[in-house]
């Protein structure tokens, strides 16, 4: 039996076996340096599993955690959905156009769409069922809203396709600008046109006076100025990508201060769960790069590239396939495990195709994010699900409709490369 196909058989298998990921792809490598043990060496594979890890610019990633977390617990993310509330709770659809208007304007200060659900959701989905929404519409609309949490700067996941690919994660989180603001467009047009269809179980808030906008934009003032600093401070050059994650966390924490919000007893469960998430991350990383390293060792990427060339010479059928291919694997793999194992696989068809990798690397993070809300695995909905207080099995019908515009977006973007690729060559040239 072919060598890759007996580990791609172990690794599903192990999967079912609901084996943790991250020991799964690791248990994967040492069966290869088993077998072939003249390949690589237990030193070698020990050297690959730290080398996925080891790179400065992973330190953002827990400082982003970290940020959106402290975000969650000194009462921002609650001056965040009172500002939205004023804006377009009135609009028909109601606490859903405010579900998603808040998501993109957390989008900008934690870059995880995990920290949107679980934080954000909370005073989301409470305030959904006190309205009258059903806890199924609540707890999805939540998840959706939340995948523009990573499309929108800064992005956790587009850090860590950025280091595997060397695309520039400065020009990836300013093409995620345009494409966020079209997933929040696409949405709330779903949620207009399902509470013009079903008005009973979609109110909606008396328009507000502009005094009410006025002392909830002031409220939220300080909040709102968070990505501009982040962003902002990358463009300039002031701050490397690593450096605004370090940014984020302190402007976090100098907010909680102002508002006389901050508990370090918080700060501890914070800094507890951060280090939980970070590390989970991690262990996925290093574990998925041994995987990477088999299947360079077998000449798998370029295997795959010749085997693509011969098929098709056309760029935008590759696109697609691999769109395909990306949006299979999110139903069963986490993001990063889903980056890691690809990307290196993936890059030197893009290459031959003349595919921009930025470009690529929003398409796929969008990708990969509707695989958060996408069973079996669904992390998102799965999170937002059981804030609702409403079993998973529950919310599988409701969320179908969620996918539509979502998928849409995700055909353009492919599709229309001047979607992503403007606001980087408008600003960093």
């Amino acid at each position: 039996m072919n060598p890759i196909v007996l580990l791609v058989i172990v690794l599903l298998l192990l999967i079912v076996l609901k084996v943790p990921i991250a020991f799964s792809l690791g248990i994967t490598g040492i069966l290869y340096m088993l077998l072939f043990p003249g390949d690589v060496s237990a030193a070698g594979l020990l050297d690959k599993m730290i080398m996925g890890i080891y790179n400065y610019t992973f330190l953002a990633v827990p400082f982003f955690i970290l940020a959106g977390s402290m975000m969650n617990t000194t009462g921002i993310s609650e001056r965040i959905f009172n500002f939205a509330l004023s804006l377009v709770g009135h609009i028909k659809g109601g606490l859903g156009h405010v579900n998603i208007i808040a998501s993109i304007i957390f989008s900008g200060m934690s870059g995880s769409a995990v920290a949107d659900t679980a934080g954000l959701g909370k005073i989301e989905i409470e305030a959904m069922k006190k309205a009258g929404y059903t806890p199924e519409f609540s707890a999805c609309i939540t998840a959706a809203s939340a995948t523009i949490g990573p499309i929108i700067p800064p992005s956790v996941t587009m850090v860590i396709y950025g280091v595997i690919s060397g695309a520039s994660i400065g020009r990836l989180f300013l093409g995620g600008i345009v494409p966020g603001l079209l997933m929040g467009l696409a949405l709330m047009v779903l949620v207009y046109f399902q509470a013009k269809k079903d008005p009973k179980h979609f109110p909606s808030f008396p328009a507000p006076t502009a005094k009410n906008v006025w002392e909830n934009f002031k409220k939220a003032f300080l909040p709102l100025w968070a990505p501009v600093i982040i962003l902002g401070g990358i463009i300039i050059g002031f701050v490397t990508p690593t450096e605004a994650g370090v940014l984020a966390v302190l402007y976090a924490l100098i907010l909680g201060i102002y508002y006389r919000e901050f508990r370090f007893k918080d700060l501890q469960a914070t800094l507890v769960e951060t280090a939980r998430q970070v590390g989970a991350v991690m262990l996925i990383l290093a574990g998925a790069r041994v995987l990477s390293y088999v299947m360079t060792l077998q000449r798998i990427p370029i295997l795959l590239t010749n085997w693509m060339i011969g098929f098709t010479d056309n760029a935008a059928v590759v696109l697609l396939l691999i769109n395909i291919a990306i949006l299979i694997l999110g139903m069963f793999l986490n993001s990063s495990t889903i980056l890691i194992l690809t990307i290196p696989i993936i890059q030197p068809i893009l290459q031959k195709y003349g595919i921009d990798l930025v470009h690529f690397g929003v398409v796929i993070t969008l990708n990969v994010m509707i695989g958060m809300i996408t069973p079996p695995l669904g992390v998102c909905l799965y999170i937002a699900s059981d804030i609702a207080g409403v079993r998973f099995e529950r919310v599988l019908k409701d969320i179908i409709p969620f996918y539509i515009p979502l998928i849409i977006v995700l055909l353009l973007i492919t599709y229309i490369p001047g979607l992503v690729l403007w606001f980087p060559d408008l600003l960093m040239k």
